[in-house]
């Protein structure tokens, strides 16, 4: 059913007002409501009352078809935890005070009312502010990762949920409301779980099919051979990618970690002595290893395809967990010729140059966040581990691993090159046969151990086409027998 464009407002102010009665004196009224956000799952109105109260009304702003109670408990519960448990005394959130998640209550859509945080997120991008000012953000979104790196009192992979009056385990969430199963005793079995639905898919779909093509729609062709081998190849690599033990505390993990779901005391932004009024939107919130929370804040995020496709940039290596480093400019005499709108009516030709710029400082940018999240971890833990200081450095390969795992069929084969690689650089190096614990830094690292060309038998084509592979020294990859020149 089709939720209405608007939120029946007098509905929710009604919903609003009866909380409130409860405890207020007869004759209370509302006599300001406003939005304050509107965000992709959500929009926020600050509604005023008679007596003074002030109260936040987050509403879904979802279709009854796409959204899921459980996420939007799990939200809850993830905040009441934070505002509860005394773990995360630097992390302010707004106190819950009532909700309801169904579109048959009189705002007909899910709300939640909570306390209203005095408090103004960042209007800016990070690369519009002073080179000052973007030091002192890059600080403080540090300080809350690291603040989010505490072990807690979880023993399983979940995220949170409600039972007999506390906090509990419950099903997997993400961000986009999906639900992935769980809870589970170990990232492994979340693994093995994601790729057991896969076959389901398959059973359940392709048994019937006149084509050995699975989809002609998608922009990767898939034939139901690459699709057997890619699930042998991930089920076999899910031991190898087990966190080591420095990685593989549960933390809290806050999945859109970003200065836009940040306020901050107003006094303090023109002060420039930075305070958190609250960090808002815990939708997705997980329990996980370490090793899986170390994704970059969003304002920090670049990609391969922006301002344009960077040069020797890869479509197979565009991830949403891991950034695109641009270190350079290039010859700027090679970038795209783009003309957009001019003076008038005429064109103009388009300057990426501040583009091109912005991607750059965002990458020194990410290297001081690294260096600023390892002194949190020792000022508020003393925690001098040299492998948590270099997690965001050390966690690539892991977290391409548990993007492509946790993807669909189609996230396969999107990144099948990526997936074969692995695979036989593992198997060429021996990894994991001795029995001792190896971080799995970079694919290159295997290159010393590496003696044997690969044999692969390919699936392209009618018959098996037979192709060997050597490394080449140079660029550490895996190409062509033949192809590499002294």
């Amino acid at each position: 059913m089709k939720k209405e464009k608007w939120v029946h407002l007098q509905g929710l102010v009604d919903c609003a007002t009866a909380h409130l009665a409860i405890s207020a004196l007869p004759g209370l009224s509302c006599t300001s409501i406003s939005l304050l956000s509107r965000g992709s799952y959500n929009i926020v109105y600050k509604l005023e009352f008679s007596d003074g109260t002030r109260l936040a009304a987050s509403v879904s702003s979802l279709d009854e078809e796409d959204f899921d109670p459980k996420a939007k408990h799990s939200e809850i519960e993830t905040m009441k935890f934070v505002h509860e448990s005394g773990l995360y005394p630097d992390i302010p959130v707004p106190e819950i005070f009532t909700w309801d998640t169904t579109f048959t209550n009189p705002a007909c859509a899910p709300y939640v009312l909570m306390e209203l945080i005095s408090g103004r997120a960042l209007a800016n991008d990070l690369n519009d502010l002073y080179q000052p000012q973007q030091i002192s953000y890059i600080k403080l979104l540090a300080r809350l990762q690291a603040s989010l790196s505490k072990p807690v009192p979880f023993h399983q992979i979940e995220s949170i949920a409600r039972g007999d009056g506390q906090h509990v385990v419950g099903p997997l969430m993400t961000l986009t409301q999906s639900c992935l199963g769980g809870p589970y005793k170990s990232i492994g079995d979340l693994w093995r779980a994601q790729v057991e639905e896969q076959m389901v898919h398959a059973l359940e779909k392709w048994c019937s099919i006149e084509t050995d093509f699975l989809t002609r729609k998608y922009k990767w062709p898939c034939i139901a051979q690459m699709f057997a081998e890619l699930f042998q190849l991930l089920s076999s690599l899910i031991p190898h990618f087990q966190p080591p033990k420095s990685y593989s505390s549960l933390v809290l993990h806050h999945p859109d970690l970003a200065l836009r779901n940040i306020l901050f005391d107003e006094s303090s932004i023109s002060s420039g002595d930075l305070k958190i009024a609250a960090l808002i939107d815990w939708g997705g919130a997980q329990i996980l290893p370490l090793m899986f929370t170390a994704k970059y804040p969003d304002d920090l995020r670049t990609t391969g395809k922006y301002p344009f496709e960077k040069p020797g940039w890869d479509e197979n290596e565009d991830w949403d967990t891991l950034p695109c480093d641009w270190t350079s400019t290039g010859d700027p005499s090679q970038w795209p010729r783009v003309f957009g709108p001019g003076p008038g009516s005429g064109l103009k030709l388009r300057d990426f140059s501040p583009c091109v710029r912005a991607g750059i400082s965002k990458f020194h940018l990410r290297t001081y966040f690294n260096t600023c999240y390892a002194e949190q971890l020792h000022a508020l833990y003393g925690d001098a581990n040299l492998a948590r200081a270099t997690l965001f450095r050390e966690v690539t390969y892991y977290m391409k691993f548990h993007e492509v795992l946790c993807g669909s069929w189609k996230t396969w084969v999107g990144h099948n090159n990526r997936i074969r690689e692995t695979y036989w650089r593992l198997h060429i190096a021996g990894h994991g046969v001795k029995g001792s614990e190896e971080a799995i830094i970079r694919l290159n690292i295997y290159c010393e151990s590496a003696e044997l060309p690969v044999c692969d038998l390919g699936i392209a084509g009618e018959y098996p086409v037979i192709i060997e592979y050597e490394l080449d020294p140079r660029t550490m990859k895996l190409v062509p027998k033949g192809s590499v020149f002294s």
